[in-house]
């Protein structure tokens, strides 16, 4: 049984049961349902219940204020009444390339720091090995092969676990069929690592299986026979159908690859190069080295498609390094400098997961970049003169193109940390938050939503803002930040939880108007920007952009005072505590 499984099933009946529920959703701090009849539901009942702070009713919504647990509330009563969350449908509405944009990132940027770390260890590995630091045969350079590819080579299995988190699967579930891709006696079958897409449409498959599963087998058998029948169907369904059709498309990829080459190796070149990319993306580059002929030489590596992935993966490094140049995001700043090492020693998966594939155009002009490369790697390997490294020349060419690409087609936001003229610790030792917005302060007990003004949420202020952007108060934790960007949850480096709820019900715009600068996750600085928004575009559509700023954990301080000034500037002292 879940966290929430009880207060989840108590709210159902409380409700007037799962056939009541019209319609749910929910914002930062509240369930918002929609009920075929509210005179169904027990709201004397539901205030009294313990995890419910108290209930709403709204402009047609019958509100349930949960506090900073309502997103993982909200998910168990969905799940447990069969009703589909409103933000999931608005998930569904997203282009399909943005949905997969999406997709991979959320499964890739956990692992991007290990990434970093791996590439930075083969780029050291390399280059010791041709300065001849060291041979292959010596026990560091075996010792360091281990730690540096033992990553790569079990990515099915930390893919599995990333995947399943992001498709909402038991997470020992996915990590256990990224396994069996790697496992080395697979029924007559080729083991598989250093794969990623049929991994990701297995877990995905499963996801779908397990949800099912749930839904219609009781709960006193449920605690073995879910993973076990979602983990059968879906190996069945991998072995039959998932690697076959893997499996196919690889061996297209790599006909296609071979048969231009024997036509003209430019055009070869020219797509491959393009291309690559999107065979790291997809997990396809590490199957189709080996599987090429060695009838398509290159002095350097042995073959020649290695050689284009090489010239890739410098294209990458273009990408990312222009990037760091024009960027003021710390995080893209901390993942950048070492993504370029990473790519500079043939390794573009951090560059690609980390930067490029978030951020969209930074993929664009690198896979430009590395056709461009793989052109001019052919064109030169039969007139270049002795003693230039061809693979070398190509590769610095596509570093260069790339990173011009780059700098004239991608923006980047230019906001900038706001510098703060005091500390987070006041001269009498009380813990200072700062103000997020420039604006007018009301109190409190003024803003027109009653969850707000009544304090049920926690003791706070609230500003009427000047201008559309949010700044971080303190150094912080982002622990919730929402997709519609109304609100985010931050929990400061001495233990403040802070709730910032941009505006009256906006979360009825699922998003509109707004613009995150930040992730759920993240760690701030104070003073770093993490939201934007249109004040005069959401004021016209009717919303009362009155913001208020609570710590929602008031009952762990002895007092908390606020600022008795009727303006604050982003930066003054908002609120103290003790």
């Amino acid at each position: 049984m879940g966290k929430y499984d009880d207060l989840a099933k108590r709210i159902i009946e409380r409700v007037g049961g799962r056939g009541n529920i019209a319609g749910l959703t929910h914002c930062a701090t509240r369930l918002r349902f929609l009920l075929k009849d509210e005179t169904k539901a027990d709201t004397r009942g539901l205030k009294t219940m313990p995890g419910v702070i108290t209930v709403v009713q709204s402009g047609g919504q019958y509100q349930l204020v949960i506090g900073n647990h309502a997103p993982d509330v909200c998910e168990t009563v969905s799940r447990l009444a069969g009703v589909v969350d409103s933000k999931e449908e608005s998930q569904r509405e997203m282009s399909m390339f943005a949905r997969f944009i999406e997709s991979f990132s959320g499964i890739f940027t956990p692992l991007v720091g290990v990434f970093c770390a791996m590439g930075i260890l083969k780029g050291i590995q390399g280059f010791a090995l041709y300065t001849g630091l060291y041979h292959e045969t010596d026990g560091f350079y075996q010792f360091i092969q281990l730690l540096s590819d033992s990553l790569f080579y079990y990515l099915p299995v930390f893919v599995g676990a990333t995947a399943a988190r992001k498709f909402q699967l038991n997470q020992f579930t996915g990590m256990i069929i990224g396994a069996c891709f790697v496992y080395p006696y697979r029924f007559g079958a080729a083991e598989h690592p250093y794969t990623v897409l049929p991994v990701l449409l297995a877990v995905l498959a499963a996801s779908y299986i397990e949800r099912f599963l749930k839904k219609i087998l009781p709960d006193i058998l449920k605690v073995f026979l879910v993973p076990f029948v979602t983990l059968l169907a879906t190996l069945l369904l991998t072995r039959i159908v998932i690697e076959m059709v893997y499996t196919g498309l690889t061996a297209v990829v790599m006909l296609a690859i071979d048969g231009l080459y024997s036509v003209s190796p430019f055009l070869s070149a020219f797509l491959a190069g393009g291309f690559w990319p999107l065979f790291v993306i997809l997990g396809i580059h590490g199957e189709l080295v080996p599987m090429l002929p060695e009838a398509l030489p290159d002095a350097m590596t042995g073959v020649f498609l290695p050689t284009v992935g090489f010239i890739a993966s410098w294209a990458q490094a273009g990408a990312v390094f222009a990037v760091l140049l024009k960027t003021k995001d710390r995080r893209l700043h901390a993942i950048s400098i070492p993504s370029v090492i990473s790519g500079l020693s043939g390794m573009a998966e951090p560059g690609i997961y980390g930067v490029a594939l978030p951020e969209k155009k930074p993929l664009l002009a690198s896979c430009g970049g590395a056709a461009a490369g793989g052109l001019i790697f052919a064109g030169l390997r039969e007139t270049a003169p002795s003693g230039m490294s061809v693979p070398l020349m190509a590769s610095a060419s596509a570093f260069l193109l790339t990173m011009i690409i780059t700098l004239v087609i991608y923006k980047c936001p230019k906001s900038e940390k706001v510098e703060f003229p005091t500390i987070s610790f006041s001269p009498d030792g009380k813990k200072v938050i700062h103000s997020p917005l420039n604006g007018k302060l009301v109190p409190l007990m003024e803003v027109s939503d009653e969850v707000f003004s009544s304090g049920v949420l926690g003791e706070g202020i609230a500003i009427k803002p000047y201008e559309g952007v949010v700044y971080a108060p303190a150094d912080c934790r982002v622990t919730t930040f929402f997709p519609t960007g109304h609100a985010i949850g931050l929990t400061t480096a001495e233990g403040v939880e802070l709730l910032i709820h941009v505006g009256v019900d906006t979360v009825q715009l699922n998003g509109k108007y707004f613009r995150t600068l930040v992730k759920q996750g993240e760690n701030l600085l104070e003073g770093q920007p993490m939201l934007q928004f249109d004040s005069k575009k959401i004021e016209q559509a009717g919303y009362d952009m009155t913001t208020s700023v609570i710590i929602t954990n008031t009952t762990d301080w002895k007092k908390v005072d606020s600022t008795k000034a009727r303006e604050a500037t982003v930066g003054d002292a908002l609120l103290w505590l003790v």
